[in-house]
């Protein structure tokens, strides 16, 4: 059956379909096989207890591959290399949790769709206070987010220990309720999430996106699973 699909593919150069110069979505059809460069980033991209790769972008390209038939031939870079593997060919996707603005000034890297708008908000224990902005309080700031700034500058001292006496954290929304905390109306950061392709092939991106579109309304959901 999917064999069949690419005659139509081939068949479909004019205006009214997207093309891809580099035929990659004929090329994944017809071999059966995606090369992705993954650049690790939790949860959007993991390392599980055995060593597999994990992570909800893990999950996602996973599911877009079965839909192929595909099989996926992963290569794990840091997040410039993984960006960059794009223009240097032989790589068909980059994912690793990547910002739509750190994908854009990378030559060679295309973003998809804003997938998911991950806000990262002030948050408080139980419910929430009349006063709810720190007032010289300690705030619990991940060590990987980079939102310590943000914090001084809304009366918070940044701490990177999430501790009994700290009643204030800086979390992205979905983790928020994880951590038993409520949600303070201060937005810190908001991060465009988008996987990469490489430019022009539009083939390729516009069934990424459509796969992206069916299955990402329970995100908050597969991050909270994903969560280390």
């Amino acid at each position: 059956m999917l064999l069949a699909l690419i005659p139509a593919l081939s068949a479909c150069d004019d205006l009214q379909f997207p093309s891809d110069p580099e035929g990659t979505l004929k090329s994944v059809v017809s071999d059966g096989e995606m090369t992705v460069a993954v650049s690790l980033n939790p949860p959007w991209t993991d390392v599980d207890r055995d060593g597999e790769l994990s992570g909800v972008e893990v999950e996602l390209v996973e599911g877009f591959a079965d839909e192929f038939g595909a099989r996926i031939v992963w290569r794990r870079l840091d997040a410039f290399a993984a960006l960059s593997s794009l223009e240097q060919g032989g790589v068909d996707l980059a994912i690793g949790g990547f910002n739509r603005k750190d994908v854009m000034p990378v030559a060679g890297a295309a973003p998809s769709y804003v997938y998911y708008e991950e806000d990262s908000v002030l948050a408080v224990r139980g419910e929430l206070p009349d006063d709810a902005k720190p007032q010289g309080d300690q705030v619990f700031v991940p060590q990987h987010l980079p939102l310590a700034e943000l914090v001084v500058d809304e009366g918070g001292r940044p701490v990177d220990e999430w501790s009994e006496d700290v009643n204030f954290a800086a979390v992205p929304r979905w983790q928020a309720e994880a951590l038993g905390l409520t949600p303070v109306d201060v937005i810190l950061h908001r991060a465009d999430h988008v996987v990469a392709v490489r430019p022009g092939e539009n083939g390729w991106l516009m069934e990424i996106e459509r796969f992206l579109r069916r299955h990402t309304n329970n995100l908050d959901e597969r991050l909270r699973a994903n969560q280390r």
